[in-house]
């Protein structure tokens, strides 16, 4: 069962994709919106079967994190860190599904303020950011 938070992440990543969002309840089309105010920028999301309103914040405005961001965040978490969002330094909601045949665990990192978000998949143990590092010390 999704969570609020997986939901808007979904609803806001379609929207700035291009893609059509689908009203988590109903499951019809959702009329969107971005509105840019001074202090709120939010996308407006209109269900013409319930006509319900969800209102996602996006201040700052939702984005993918990279693949060494996420990779980043799975050393970080095995090293006991406070996980924070990249753009906001709010709060990450962190979804970890473990395979137990392949040993490889699925990581979702999602800021509960932007929405946010990243995926990983691999070994925790083989999750590293020293080549990140490296790169950096040559440029």
């Amino acid at each position: 069962m999704p969570t609020e938070v997986d939901e808007s992440r979904d609803l806001a990543r379609a929207f700035w994709s291009g893609k059509d969002a689908i009203c988590p309840k109903h499951g019809v089309k959702l009329a969107a919106t971005f509105t840019k105010t001074t202090y709120f920028d939010h996308l407006t999301f209109e269900c013409p079967k319930g006509k319900e309103t969800i209102i996602v914040p996006q201040r700052p405005r939702q984005v993918e994190y990279n693949r060494h961001q996420i990779e980043g965040l799975v050393v970080f978490r095995q090293q006991g860190d406070n996980i924070l969002c990249y753009r906001c330094q709010a709060k990450l909601q962190v979804e970890a599904k473990e395979n137990p045949v392949t040993g490889t665990t699925a990581y979702t990192f999602t800021c509960v303020r932007c929405f946010s978000f990243g995926t990983w998949e691999g070994k925790p143990e083989e999750a590293s950011i020293v080549g990140v590092s490296e790169l950096l010390a040559r440029n």
